[in-house]
């Protein structure tokens, strides 16, 4: 398992200072995740605390990959439910803009498309093959971005208010889910790339 926060660095270090135990900082962020969609419910300025929430699930993405490859007592209910907390965050995202307009069938064929790059990776590492050797445009903290910017604009537009601003906010969340949907499609088709040319031989 890798981290993209490095043990040495300071992040790393305050992170393996807590003593927090993986399933802990993966139960923050699943929690942290499942609130996005009550600050869209909510609306007006609210809309703009999913932005902390991304970060914190961000984090505990981090923070849960540095401390599982650092912990000698990672337990298999963890290991079975980390990806699970990460789906229902992603799915809890998805819902959020999608309550705040973005249409339904991009919504649903981003989170299939999501849902078929991580269960590639998954079957890929399987029958072997541990470490691609690459960074996909699929990556989870590629969709991280893309919807912290998306939750971003929505609630600078409705910071800003006006009487078009559900349209605009609309339109913003909108072009969100179609560039998560492109970035998600691209992102599988490298992984698949290279997962076929890894397995050419078999």
């Amino acid at each position: 398992m890798s981290s993209r926060v490095p043990a040495d660095s300071l992040v790393g270090r305050v992170i393996l200072s807590t003593r927090f135990q993986p399933g802990t900082v993966v139960g923050v962020g699943l929690a942290a995740g499942l609130l996005t969609p009550v600050c869209v419910l909510v609306g007006g300025p609210v809309i703009l605390v999913a932005l902390p929430l991304i970060a914190i699930t961000a984090l505990a993405d981090s923070s849960y990959a540095l401390l599982a490859t650092r912990s000698t007592s990672l337990s298999r209910r963890v290991l079975v439910l980390e990806p699970l907390a990460a789906r229902l965050s992603e799915s809890a995202w998805l819902l959020a803009l999608w309550l705040l307009g973005a249409p339904g069938w991009a919504v649903a064929v981003t989170g299939a498309l999501c849902w078929m790059y991580v269960l590639t990776r998954s079957r890929a590492r399987q029958v072997g093959l541990r470490d691609l050797g690459m960074t996909t445009l699929g990556e989870r903290s590629v969709r991280e971005v893309v919807v912290a910017l998306g939750f971003g604009a929505a609630g600078v537009i409705a910071v800003a208010g006006g009487g078009q601003y559900h349209e605009w906010i609309g339109g913003a969340v909108t072009i969100t889910v179609t560039g998560w949907m492109l970035l998600a499609a691209l992102g599988l088709l490298q992984l698949v790339i290279v997962v076929s040319t890894a397995l050419r031989n078999d």
